[in-house]
């Protein structure tokens, strides 16, 4: 009986220690919503509430050229736009696979805004499509 009592402390140990590896992925999780939330909370005072372009020779109130990354970007010259701009966005970015990547340069082709393009890297990378 007391082999049998061993052999449980040792697999119970081997499971901490499982556990225990486990800790800095989760904190790592945590770090990347904050890293996001972050460069939100950034790019919330540049924000257009209203997308309608302004009229001609106005300028819309907010509106400036550094809440978007310039249009008509191939996908290499969009990934240097991005790191150069929104390096947090462009971290987490580089952390999803080919498929995923594709998708974030179609919604920056479709909106070039910086909280679109963050928007959708964050949804890729939480698996919330």
């Amino acid at each position: 009986m007391p082999s049998t009592t061993l052999r449980f402390s040792a697999r119970a140990h081997g499971c901490v220690a499982g556990l225990l590896l486990l800790i800095p992925l989760l904190l790592g999780a945590d770090d990347y919503l904050r890293e996001i939330e972050e460069e939100a909370k950034r790019q919330a005072p540049s924000l257009v509430i209203d997308p309608s372009p302004p009229a001609p020779g106005t300028t819309a109130v907010g509106d400036t050229t550094t809440d978007r990354l310039a249009a008509g970007l191939d996908q290499v010259a969009f990934e240097q736009a991005l790191r150069e701009n929104l390096p947090g966005t462009y971290a987490f970015y580089q952390q999803l696979g080919p498929d995923q990547r594709k998708q974030v340069y179609e919604t920056y082709r479709s909106d070039n805004r910086f909280a679109s393009i963050s928007e959708q890297v964050a949804r890729l990378l939480s698996g919330k499509h």
